[in-house]
């Protein structure tokens, strides 16, 4: 995973049991990976273009991370 890369929330099983699927197409930068020395949860903070549910900062899960 890449620090500072655009990127595109795709849908994965991982961001469905999160239920999270309202994510997928949206936009953003990675600005914290969290996949390092991790077997689970492995994913990323990445702060989106625009707001979700009031809030632009979430965690992404690495299989629903599209680089642009």
């Amino acid at each position: 995973m890449i620090q500072n890369a655009h990127i595109t929330v795709i849908t994965s099983k991982e961001l469905s049991a999160m239920r999270l699927d309202d994510l997928v197409g949206c936009r953003g930068l990675v600005v914290e990976v969290l996949a390092e020395d991790r077997t689970r949860n492995r994913g990323a903070l990445v702060l989106l273009e625009e707001p979700y549910l009031g809030e632009y900062l979430w965690f992404i899960p690495e299989n629903s991370i599209s680089y642009e």
